[in-house]
């Protein structure tokens, strides 16, 4: 053991001799033999070639065979074998190192202060200098390969970085240095050579330190001016490899787009797969030839990743036209009036009429068939039949989304969606809105198309493509959870009990039928009563009096004081330009009521019917909602007047 480290010690003393990174190499230790193993029987192993014999060849044709290597391969030989480093860095064995660097395009002469065999360390050799890390830059004017800790060790700034004196920071303009990487930029000289100078300095007489000065500052030239052309060699080395590893990822790219193309999936690379797989799977174009075997291997992948791609080139090129067709003709539908009996007071968006059995089978059938609006008759036959087991799922949903009445216990389970048409069945949207059923099931949040749950920045994306067809999704209750939350507005309840019912059990149609005004507790004084519709009573409290404590107290108008308000409710609410309303001739469904204005355009675009002939009832009738939208004031001389939140 003694003599192997004793060998190891040497070997590294002479590369450091010559300037080389020392060569770390872990020597297996042999463990001591058993008696197992002398019961085996012994197989004389046969000789093969070996290299530590070459050093004994005729120096020659040996000589021959090294001007074929490059310098690395010349350093990776020297560190074999004890004899092959004593031949490669003895002084008789330059010409080979030279005949290695004159093999490199470009590369510059070796300059005067360093070895053939040094110069090919420092510019082959990827691995610092001092930790033995792999380093890609060269700090050429050091002579030395350091990573950045290993740099900022070995080096000084023009500050000394406190190792040094003033006066000693006085010789630095006399060594070369190198640029630091990073915020500041200031040049670094090495530590070693300073002191060397400096002690250099201190030996030489007096008389003959100028001359010793003028000659490190002519070296400190020359070394800057050689490492100068080094850089620009290096970068050059760099860019050709950049184009080199460029040119390959082109080969293999265009390899792959032909072994796709053979396997059939030409629409999908024109459809701009290749681009996507490129962002999604960039491991498989990065710079190696793709090779036969490799591309056995990776094929079931790679048609797996296009699926999707052929998913969405089928909704786009496919599917697509078929839905602008659905699109279209389900527009024409709610033009028309209701089949008899099949009055519903909401109809299903675009996209869940696409999901309904007749309509996907006739969208989703093979490419081949040709589809055209007549095809979708006999679906709006059975359009009817769908709508009901529709309207109870989304309800259904919608009451597991916002949980049951506390006041309705468990009957409220057993009436199922029976309690949604309760007088108090009023929905606060995140303290941002109020909204009584069926209208609450049209908020954005249960339909929107900015919810498909997918990354928008994915392309090939079915959910995403077939949201921008529609411009909005199916109705889910699930998807509302990422918009404002729903909760139950429990201010209904005073308003129904101030009209003498029960709150469980009275709907919305006996509230309708009662047709009275309230006059709120809170805001009413004996000089003047603030008045509203039971709808707009609700409202009222949601809108001021939410955040009070109890309940508030409402009071009926009688007599007098109840006609004289809805003789102003007349007088005041006509219908006008600015009145809300729907149209009489197609299928009335909450959600489609608008201005008379609008309503006028349409009747003249899509029924034919002139604006000055249209009239009310027949053509177009007054939402009722847009009356309960209002507070009005009763003072005690019955006169009756807007009413303005102070």
């Amino acid at each position: 053991m003694a003599s192997r480290t004793g060998d190891q010690t040497d070997e590294e003393d002479s590369d450091t001799q010559a300037g080389l990174a020392p060569n770390r190499v872990r020597r297996a230790i042999k463990r001591p033999r058993s008696s197992a193993d002398d019961a085996k029987p012994s197989k004389k192993l046969r000789r093969r070639g070996r290299l530590d014999l070459m050093p004994t060849m005729n120096l020659d044709i040996l000589f021959h065979i090294l001007s074929f290597l490059s310098p690395m391969d010349l350093l990776n030989l020297s560190r074999t074998t004890k004899d092959f480093r004593n031949l490669l860095l003895h002084s008789s064995s330059a010409r080979a190192w030279k005949d290695a660097r004159l093999q490199v395009e470009g590369l510059p002469d070796c300059p005067l202060d360093m070895s053939e065999p040094q110069y090919a360390n420092l510019a082959f050799y990827p691995h610092c200098h001092d930790c033995d890390r792999v380093v890609r830059t060269v700090s050429w004017a050091l002579r030395a390969r350091y990573c950045p800790k290993c740099l900022t060790a070995n080096t000084v700034d023009q500050f000394g970085r406190g190792r040094f004196e003033d006066t000693d920071l006085y010789f630095l303009r006399f060594l070369p240095w190198v640029r630091e990487q990073g915020r500041y930029h200031r040049p670094l000289y090495l530590t070693k050579a300073l002191d060397e100078l400096l002690v250099e300095h201190s030996k030489t007489p007096e008389d003959e330190r100028t001359a010793l000065l003028d000659k490190k500052k002519k070296h400190a030239g020359d070394v800057m001016r050689h490492a100068e052309q080094c850089q620009y060699w290096s970068k050059s080395i760099a860019t050709s490899r950049k184009y080199e590893l460029n040119d390959i990822r082109r080969n293999r790219k265009d390899a792959i787009i032909a072994r796709l193309t053979e396997a059939g999936y030409k629409p999908e690379l024109d459809y701009g797969a290749i681009f996507w797989l490129q962002q999604q799977e960039k491991a498989l174009f990065r710079a190696k030839i793709l090779t036969t075997k490799e591309w056995d291997r990776i094929r079931p992948g790679l048609i797996t990743r296009l699926d999707p791609v052929r998913a969405c080139l089928l909704e786009e090129k496919v599917y697509g036209p078929r839905r602008k067709i659905l699109i279209a003709e389900y527009a024409k539908y709610l033009q028309q009036p209701p089949p008899p009996g099949a009055a519903f007071d909401l109809m299903p968006n675009v996209a869940d009429i696409a999901d309904f059995d007749p309509f996907r089978d006739i969208i989703m059938s093979p490419e081949l068939t040709t589809i055209t609006a007549s095809s979708f008759i006999p679906a709006f036959q059975q359009l009817p039949g769908f709508v009901p087991s529709w309207r109870a799922k989304i309800d259904g949903e919608f009451l597991d989304l916002i949980g049951f009445l506390a006041n309705h216990g468990d009957s409220g389970k057993e009436s199922g969606s029976d309690i949604l048409q309760l007088a108090t069945a009023v929905f606060d949207i995140y303290n941002h809105d109020l909204l009584m059923y069926p209208e609450v099931l049209l908020r954005p949040g249960f339909s929107s198309s900015g919810s498909c749950g997918h990354s928008r920045h994915d392309r090939f994306d079915v959910c995403r493509l077939r949201t921008q067809q529609f411009g909005c999704q199916t109705w889910s209750a699930t998807r509302n959870k990422s918009f404002y939350p729903i909760s139950v507005f429990e201010g209904a309840v005073a308003v129904v009990r101030a009209a003498g019912f029960d709150p469980k059990n009275t709907r919305r149609e006996d509230m309708d039928r009662l047709d009275v005004r309230f006059a709120c507790g809170v805001c009413s004084s004996p000089a003047r009563k603030v008045v509203a519709t039971w709808e707009f009573a609700i409202r009222h409290s949601w809108h001021l009096h939410r955040g009070l404590p109890g309940e508030i107290e409402w009071t009926l108008i009688e007599g007098d004081e109840l006609a004289n308000v809805k003789r102003y409710e007349e007088t005041t609410y006509a219908v006008g330009s600015g009145s809300t309303v729907y149209c009489a001739l197609c299928q009335h469904h909450i959600g489609d009521a608008r201005l008379l204005g609008i309503i006028l355009e349409h009747l003249v675009k899509t029924h034919g019917i002139p604006s000055d002939k249209a009239e009310e009832g027949t053509h177009y009738i007054h939402y009722h909602n847009t009356t309960s939208r209002r507070t009005m004031v009763l003072d005690r001389d019955g006169n009756v007047s807007l009413y303005v939140p102070a």
